[in-house]
Order: structure tokens, then sequence, then C-alpha cells
């Protein structure tokens, strides 16, 4: 998928990215944090810019909110 540098990734976006990466690669909500922030933000918190951090990190919140019920 490719991903412009100018645009602000919505938390919906990460949201569905994190859904992929469970159903596919790391079934633990903490782990597939893990993995998207090595190999989609490439170890690097702000590479898409704050915003587009922000929302991911409200996805993750969201998400491991909701698998704690």
């Amino acid at each position: 998928m490719t991903v412009n540098h100018s645009c602000v990734l919505s938390v919906g976006y990460f949201d569905a990215y994190f859904r992929l990466v469970l159903a596919s690669r790391e079934p633990v909500v903490e782990k597939a944090k893990e993995f998207i922030e090595t190999n989609f933000f490439k170890g690097e918190a702000c590479y898409y810019g704050e915003q587009s951090h922000r929302n991911f990190m409200t996805a993750f919140n969201k998400l491991k909110g909701s698998t704690k019920k």
C-alpha cells in the first residue's frame, strides 16, 4: 500500500490496519502495535507526521480497550 507523506492518516485507517495485522500476523494487540511501529513507521514514531501518530495511538487505545471486555 502506498502512503503519501503529505497526508494525515485517519484513526479509521489505523483501525483497519490493526485488524489486518491481528488477523494475519500477530493475534495480540500489543504485539501488533510493535509490528506496525517497526514495519510501518520504520521505528520512528512521527515518520508520517505527529497527527498520523496520534491517530495510530487513538486506534491502538480504542482496540486495546475493546479487547478487555
